[in-house]
């Protein structure tokens, strides 16, 4: 095997490479990188990106174990290009951990084939008239980056023996197609022709990636103009938006099932749901002269409706009322139910289908439909009477108003209803609002200072991280609003002053602000909306003309409040949120995972925190930028603006453009510290960085080389202290969950402050008593070395002793991602559940709860998920490290087998034991534990990093004192 980086230099020392090469594979993956070389060099006039190539293929679980090597030695524009065998679905994973963008390259020994993209189902075959395929053997290539790559050229290679070669053995590749001469024409023969054809193909494929790479060139320089702030003409400020690729919308081979992870976009649904709808009008022929509505009506009676509808006349209330106001357009709204009737939503709902005197076939249709409450006006009021009149008739707590012009995707309404827990002050939430191409309509609205409002982000792509959380707004378009019954009454509905219609949804949210609530966009419920179907699109006739009048109303009633809004067009980025004074970045390894980890729910606590001290919080997940649907999504529901794939792919880029925005910088983990500080201190300058350690990682390798004495694992431990706390000492503040922590860090570090703010969790309690439970359990995620060890030394050396006193007791290993270690403790005995979506499931049913860890640092958190939950527990005084609790008082503590197996023994047996226990937990829990305390000690730390910033040495002890 051998693994060459290739050098910005000529062509020849790539073909001198390519004859020392070990086997022709080899010598034919240099090739192929060299071929890329060659076309980034004459593109970028001589210029290229540093390039590392690995040039055998062997078994691809190999790999893995060499990737920290490799992709150490890739830069930022770096590209890794790796041939393997096998399976090598492991090694994808690892490589997409630590790299923007993963392309795989399939090379298959059939004779004569040319290879291409392996990702696209019309991928070109060339078959020669001599030969056939040659077995199954696959080899990889796979090509990595830290940014997204243009793809690749195409390259071939064959078999040339009849037997499959063995996986990993390479003797039996022979040299590729593409290495006979361009001028053998004395090779008279179809194989001859073939390998002519195929090389002027693949110049083609070049060709085609100069074009790329040209466009690539160009993004990057608009990427660039995006390092400050873009000045418009009237003075504005916003920052740059170039396009991006949306597979789903502009591949139309792709299904939402094939797309591969870093394909995703946020609003990928809108194409399925805009998909559908089309769908549904075709079939009844709703856009035609004879639409099918009898049939159609049909159809929604026989569909299942999974929303949990309140039939009317019982005296049930349902939890919500939709109401729809409809003016014909029969087909329409036919289509807004098609949807509406599929959403899954918790709450339980009325429909409302209120018809404005429609001069159509609505009055004679609608009745048929089953599932709704259909209204008839008795003569043609105007939109905004026409939602008055429905709203008093609503016996819903929230009404949600939804034109008959749209149609909704998964999730809308749950997304609407949550948004009032989520923000306490919320009065309306409103939706975002797309056209069935995909373009954005609306994401929340902006007025300005002359009364005019904007739809902000209109026509753009609706992908974008500043589209796609929730914020508060100015207003939401009446197409998809929520509001509680009780503000609606309060505020006496839509003023009647707008009527018939336009403006009245910007007066409510004007006048539910004054009364001192929110207004909030909402992206996570979304709707198509075919705009202006009732109403039209022109102003200056029609229904439509009394937007303009309205806008003189607006503007004469609010005239002193628009004061403090910017002229027309300026600044849209910042009054798109007017309300925002201060910002904060987080930045963490990967986006959290709460439902898996602690450290998860630590950092999302956190940010929890810092937006209920004002700041709006901006995350970055440095190793990973790829939009993870749940993960971030989850961040964005709440209101947490999130940098993901292609938008935002690196920590630096992010900072040049956005770093002027923060006020404050909070970074999770010493590693992502050392790889952001240097843009943080040149992009953020005003702002001081608080790093939060989750736990001394050099703590825990020092634990671990202790256990296993091992004299490369200690120089590695020490090489780590040296490096943690050097890179620590850069920060303005240091926070970590564990008080034994800080003490190490007053030691080590004596001019830092450092904080201890524990974990943070509210008492769940249980009433679930001694008698009623059984066993004994573990909870962690498996990804976490110290977990795997405890679970393996507990059955091993504790388990038995436990066995013998109680036989029909059991060890329930519980958490997420278990090793095929763990899961191979499984027996009678033991039970490996995996990840538990509710704790309770576990805690509930136990008797004890065991952590019998040897090694680790930092707080544990499943030690306070099981106080909290109310289940005594026993631990090491590694596990208790960092916690105050006193042994015997609020749990127990053992480092001896026997001794772990006595007191776990004594809590199984003992009733008024395991009530005491239980009982002060949780009051520790309470005390010590709660958001409360955390707030505190986040206070006193963002204000000691500020003092040290400035220059101000004031002890963090000091701080605490004041923030007390």
């Amino acid at each position: 095997m051998s693994t060459r980086r290739l050098k910005d230099t000529g062509g020849s020392d790539a073909e001198n490479a390519c004859a020392q090469s070990e086997d022709a594979l080899a010598a034919h993956r240099y090739r192929f990188v060299a071929r890329l070389e060659a076309e980034l060099r004459r593109r970028n006039e001589g210029a290229v990106p540093e390039l590392v190539g690995e040039l055998a293929a062997r078994d691809a679980a190999a790999r893995i174990s060499e990737l920290p090597e490799l992709s150490g030695r890739v830069g930022d524009e770096g590209i890794l290009a790796l041939a393997a065998t096998g399976d090598t679905t492991a090694l994808r994973h690892a490589l997409s951990q630590r790299f923007g963008a993963v392309v795989r390259y399939l090379q298959r020994p059939a004779t004569g084939s040319i290879i291409t993209d392996a990702r696209f189902a019309d991928a070109r075959v060339i078959h020669l008239e001599d030969g056939g395929v040659r077995g199954t053997f696959v080899c990889e290539l796979l090509v990595c980056g830290r940014s997204l790559l243009p793809l690749l050229p195409g390259g071939l290679f064959e078999a040339e023996t009849d037997e499959n070669p063995e996986i990993g053995d390479i003797a039996a590749v022979s040299e590729a197609l593409s290495e006979i001469p361009r001028d053998a024409e004395h090779l008279v023969s179809p194989r001859a022709d073939a390998a002519r054809l195929i090389d002027r193909l693949i110049d083609v494929d070049a060709a085609r990636l100069a074009e790329r790479l040209e466009s690539r060139r160009l993004a990057a320089a608009l990427a660039a103009l995006g390092e400050a702030t873009l000045v418009t003409g009237d003075g504005g400020v916003d920052f740059p938006k170039p396009r991006h690729f949306w597979p789903l919308r502009d591949d139309r081979l792709l299904t939402i099932d094939m797309l591969e992870p870093y394909e995703r976009r946020f609003d990928d649904e809108v194409v399925v749901v805009a998909s559908s709808g089309e769908l549904f009008r075709r079939r009844f022929r709703l856009d035609g002269d004879e639409p099918l509505f009898d049939e159609a009506c049909i159809a929604l009676n026989e569909a299942p409706k999974r929303l949990t509808l309140v039939p009317e006349g019982t005296s049930t209330k349902p939890q919500v009322s939709i109401i729809i106001p409809v003016y014909g357009e029969l087909g329409y709204t036919l289509t807004c139910l098609d949807a509406l009737f599929a959403q899954e939503a918790a709450a339980t709902v009325e429909i409302i289908v209120i018809d404005d005197a429609s001069p159509d076939s609505t009055a004679q249709f609608m009745p048929t439909v089953a599932g709704i409450r259909f209204i008839r006006q008795s003569h043609n009021g105007g939109f905004l009477r026409t939602c008055n009149a429905a709203a008093r008739q609503a016996r819903g707590e929230i009404l949600v108003f939804l034109n008959n012009d749209t149609r909704v995707m998964p999730r809308w309404l749950d997304s609407l209803v949550e948004s009032f827990t989520f923000f306490g002050k919320a009065g309306v939430v409103g939706s975002k609002l797309l056209y069935p191409d995909g373009r954005l309509q609306e994401a929340g609205g902006i007025v300005w200072r002359n009364g005019e409002a904007w739809n902000y982000g209109r026509e753009d792509d609706p992908n974008r991280p500043q589209y796609c959380h929730a914020r508060q707004v100015d207003y939401v378009s009446g197409a998809s609003i929520a509001i509680p019954r009780k503000l609606w009454n309060e505020l006496g509905g839509f003023d009647e002053y707008f009527a018939p219609a336009y403006y009245e949804d910007v007066d409510l949210a004007f006048r539910a602000r004054a009364a001192g609530y929110e207004m909030w966009y909402q992206p996570a419920s979304r709707a198509i909306h075919y705009e202006g179907r009732t109403s039209g699109t022109n102003t200056s006739a029609g229904a439509k003309a009394y937007q303009v009048a309205n806008a003189a109303k607006f503007r004469l009633r609010y005239r002193d409040a628009l004061l403090d809004h910017r002229p027309v067009g300026m600044a849209p980025f910042f009054e798109r949120e007017r309300q925002v004074r201060k910002r904060v970045l987080v930045m963490d390894a990967t986006c959290p995972t709460p439902t898996t980890d602690a450290g998860s729910v630590y950092v999302l606590a956190t940010m929890r925190l810092l937006k209920e001290f004002g700041y709006k919080v901006y995350f970055l997940p440095i190793d990973n930028f790829m939009f993870l649907p749940d993960g971030i999504v989850a961040l964005q529901k709440i209101g947490i603006e999130c940098g993901y794939n292609p938008y935002d792919s690196r920590a630096d880029q992010y900072l040049a453009r956005y770093g002027s925005l923060f006020d404050l910088v909070f970074v999770f983990r010493f590693g992502v510290l050392e790889h952001v500080l240097d843009a943080v201190r040149r992009c953020t300058p005003i702002a001081p960085v608080i790093v939060n350690t989750v736990d001394l990682h050099y703590l825990r390798v020092q634990r671990a080389a202790d256990i296993s004495g091992d004299p490369a694992m200690q120089n590695e431990a020490e090489a780590m202290k040296a490096r943690e706390l050097g890179i620590l000492a850069k920060a303005d503040c240091v926070m970590t969950p564990s008080s034994f922590e800080v003490d190490v860090l007053a030691r080590e570090l004596p001019a830092m402050p450092a904080i201890a703010m524990p974990l943070m969790t509210e008492v769940e309690g249980t009433e679930v008593g001694f008698a009623a439970r059984r066993d004994v359990c573990f909870l962690g995620g498996f990804d976490h070395a110290p977990n795997v060890d405890a679970v393996k030394y507990f059955v091993a050396k504790i388990l038995p002793t436990l066995k013998a006193a109680e036989p029909k007791l059991r060890f329930v290993i519980a958490g997420a991602n278990p090793t095929a270690e763990v899961h191979a403790l499984a027996s009678e005995d033991v039970a490996v559940t995996g990840m538990v979506p509710d704790l309770r499931d576990v805690f509930d049913t136990v008797r004890v709860f065991v952590s019998p860890l040897r090694f680790g640092a930092g707080m544990k958190g499943k030690i306070l998920s099981a106080m909290s939950y109310g289940v005594p527990v026993v631990t090491t005084s590694i596990g208790v490290e960092g916690f105050e609790a006193e042994n015997g008082t609020h749990l127990l503590v053992a480092d001896e087998p026997a001794d772990f197996a006595a007191a776990t023994l004594r809590i199984y047996r003992s009733r008024p034991l395991w009530r005491d226990l239980s009982r002060n937990g949780m009051q520790l829990v309470a005390e010590r534990y709660s958001r409360t305390q955390g707030k505190r000690l986040l206070a006193a730390a963002i204000e000691t990093a500020y003092q040290r910033m400035l220059g101000l040495q004031i002890s963090a002890d000091r701080q605490l004192e004041a923030a007390e």
